[in-house]
């Protein structure tokens, strides 16, 4: 009995450390106070559910702090006016808001109804199933801040003309550490955006319809935009003068709409600094603009400017590292197979600034994918360094809780250690 009775320990308590099974917990209402109290007492791998049918104005928003990777479910039925969530990025758990409907868009300023707080060693996070709806307050629904992986998907945009739906900020005006630290084409460890709506509600304005953006990225920031429909929408990777440029983009398998009779939609991808891949994107519909994917340089100067369109690690500087005795920039962009057949042919691709944008030195537009990229995005990177560019998989694959699983997860596994005497 002695023998059995310490064979048995070690195994409850393996049990007791990987066998805590979550639990969903309903709120009393769906206030602010509830809602946040419900927060407070839960814990990592929770699900916090409000009880809807509910609709209701916060003052300001519920915070989930970094020590929890919490579920919170709104059940397809929970409206929030104004403010909505706070995440701060848990290094091992993930977070996720799901099933809700956030109306109005800025409640304060650079805070709209979800605000991401992370960094590149967050667990990814995920945004998915809401619907955020703005017509009045030329705001923006999600902002994200730190460069922490997150997913967002199957959400539902709607807004007017000067809202800006996602801000993938990464870090603050004039940091540039997002220019010094290792990225890899393909890889999980970004903001992903796909399998969304975003659409410009054109009721009521002028003939000359111009759209607004979807995304909108800057400082160091890396993004993926991948099977999103967007009607009167434009993808925008920042690099405004003066400040510091999006890092990274991968933009691909997006369908454009012009879906308003005098839709004048002059891009449908702009991109204005850093470097990537842009990949069977499509248009359909009428448009009386070129709806180009169009390429700028907003600083003036001698090439190679730092964080332009073409620029790699240690892109932050002017004179940064370029390549092939100086024709050729650190890690140019390649952008290949966009097609616009209701317009007759492929998507024009045009170097709004060719004095500094230069194609076949900062960027590449082939008819195919190429078999061999160059890329400097990694500290051992050099002017030889060539890849093949491979998408993550898609859709993002999830675990049982549909929570990001960006890799295998191993199961638990037994001690083994043990053994038995039989006496």
């Amino acid at each position: 009995m002695i023998r059995k009775e310490w064979l048995a320990f070690p195994l409850v308590v393996f049990c007791l450390s990987q066998c805590v099974r979550a639990t969903t917990v309903t709120t009393a209402s769906c206030s602010l106070s509830d809602v946040q109290n419900a927060v407070n007492s839960a814990s990592t791998g929770d699900t916090v559910l409000t009880p809807g049918p509910c609709s209701v104005s916060w003052s300001t928003a519920v915070t989930i702090p970094s020590t929890l990777g919490i579920t919170i479910n709104g059940g397809g039925n929970t409206t929030l006016t104004n403010w909505g969530f706070s995440i701060n990025q848990n290094s091992s758990a993930s977070t996720r808001i799901t099933g809700f409907t956030f109306t109005n868009s800025m409640p304060a300023a650079n805070q709209g109804p979800i605000t991401v707080n992370g960094s590149t060693s967050s667990n990814m996070g995920r945004i998915d199933h809401n619907t955020f709806n703005d017509q009045t307050d030329n705001g923006t629904f999600i902002w994200l801040y730190g460069n922490g992986p997150m997913l967002i998907d199957h959400d539902t945009f709607t807004a007017c003309a000067a809202c800006e739906m996602i801000h993938n900020m990464a870090a603050g005006a004039g940091d540039n550490s997002g220019w010094v630290d290792n990225v890899t084409p393909g890889s999980p460890n970004m903001v992903f955006i796909e399998t969304n709506t975003f659409t410009y509600n054109a009721s009521g304005n002028p003939a000359y319809d111009y759209g607004t953006a979807a995304v909108q990225s800057y400082y160091g920031a890396r993004t993926v935009v991948r099977y999103n429909s967007l009607y009167m929408v434009h993808i925008d990777q920042h690099g405004t003068a003066g400040m510091v440029g999006a890092r990274w983009w991968e933009i691909y398998n997006n369908t454009f709409y012009t879906n308003v009779a005098n839709a004048a939609q002059g891009n449908y991808i702009a991109l204005r600094g850093g470097s990537g891949v842009v990949f069977n994107n499509t248009h359909s519909g009428h448009n009386q603009a070129t709806g180009d994917i169009d390429l700028y340089e907003e600083d003036s100067g001698t090439w190679p400017l730092a964080y332009q369109v073409g620029s790699g690690i240690n892109g932050n500087t002017n004179g940064h590292n370029s390549c092939s005795g100086h024709t050729l920039n650190s890690s140019p962009a390649y952008v290949w197979s966009n097609t616009d057949p209701d317009n007759g042919g492929p998507m024009v691709v045009d170097s709004q600034s060719p004095n500094i944008v230069q194609l076949n030195r900062d960027y590449f537009a082939p008819g195919s994918q190429p078999s061999s990229l160059s890329r400097q995005e990694l500290s051992g990177d050099t002017c030889s360094t060539t890849y093949n560019y491979t998408p993550f998989t898609y859709p993002f694959p999830l675990d049982v809780n549909g929570l990001p699983a960006p890799g295998s997860q191993p199961a638990p596994q037994a001690p083994s250690n043990l053994s038995a005497t039989v006496q």
